[in-house]
C-alpha cells in the first residue's frame, strides 16, 4: 500500500515521505500518523484527515483546496504560507478541527474561518490573518504572534497568557473573558491609538 497509489488510509503511520510538490487528491486518512515526512508545496485537493497526527514534517507552502480536517494535531511541524481558507466549508462545522504544538505558522491565512477551540501553542505565528475569524475559547499560550492581524475576530475566552507581540483592538474585536498575562497584555492599549509614556 502506498499513498500514491491507494485512496482510504486507517491507523497507518507514514515516516521519512518525501512528495514534495507532488498532488494528493480524493484521499481519505483517519487516525493515521505522518512523522518526518515533506510535504512542501504539496496539493491535498479534496482530501480528508480525521484524528491525525503530523509530527516533525515540512507542510509550507501545501495547498488545502476543497480537504477537510477534524481533531488534525500538528507538533514541531513547518506550516508557513497556507492558505486554510481554501479548505472545504464543512470543516467550519466542527470544533477544534486544528491543534498546533511548537510550529512555524507564519505568514499563513485564516480570514473568516469558524475555529472554535484551536490550539496554537508555543509557535511561531508572525504575520498571520485571523480577521473575521472566530477563535471563541483558542489558545495561543506561548506564541509569537508579532505582526499577526486581528479584526473582528471573536476571541470571547479565548488564551494568551505567555504570547507575545500581539496587539489587540478591544473596539475591533471580541475580548470578553479572555486570559492574558503582563507585561505583553500591554499590547491590547497598543490596539487603542493611545500614547503610552513611561512616568518620569
Amino acid at each position: 500500500m502506498t499513498i500514491l497509489t491507494e485512496t482510504e488510509f486507517e491507523s497507518q503511520t507514514f515516516k521519512n515521505l518525501q512528495l514534495d510538490s507532488e498532488e494528493l487528491r480524493g484521499k481519505s486518512f483517519d487516525e493515521c500518523r505522518f512523522e518526518n515526512c515533506s510535504f512542501h508545496e504539496t496539493h491535498f485537493t479534496a482530501c480528508t484527515f480525521k484524528d491525525c497526527k503530523f509530527d516533525h514534517c515540512d507542510l509550507s507552502l501545501m495547498k488545502v483546496q476543497g480537504s477537510r480536517f477534524r481533531n488534525v494535531s500538528y507538533t514541531h511541524c513547518q506550516l508557513s504560507g497556507v492558505n486554510w481558507t481554501a479548505a472545504a466549508p464543512a470543516m467550519l462545522a466542527s470544533q477544534a478541527p486544528l491543534n498546533f504544538i511548537s510550529c512555524g505558522l507564519n505568514y499563513t491565512t485564516f480570514i473568516g474561518m469558524k475555529l472554535k477551540r484551536i490550539t496554537i501553542r508555543d509557535c511561531t505565528a508572525r504575520d498571520v490573518d485571523f480577521s473575521d475569524a472566530d477563535l471563541e475559547k483558542a489558545d495561543f499560550h506561548g506564541t509569537d504572534l508579532s505582526n499577526s492581524r486581528f479584526v473582528n475576530t471573536n476571541l470571547t475566552g479565548a488564551d494568551f497568557r505567555g504570547a507575545h507581540h500581539y496587539v489587540l483592538s478591544p473596539i475591533l474585536n471580541k475580548l470578553k473573558g479572555s486570559h492574558f498575562s503582563l507585561p505583553d497584555a500591554i499590547g491590547i492599549l497598543y490596539g487603542l491609538d493611545i500614547h503610552l509614556d513611561e512616568e518620569e
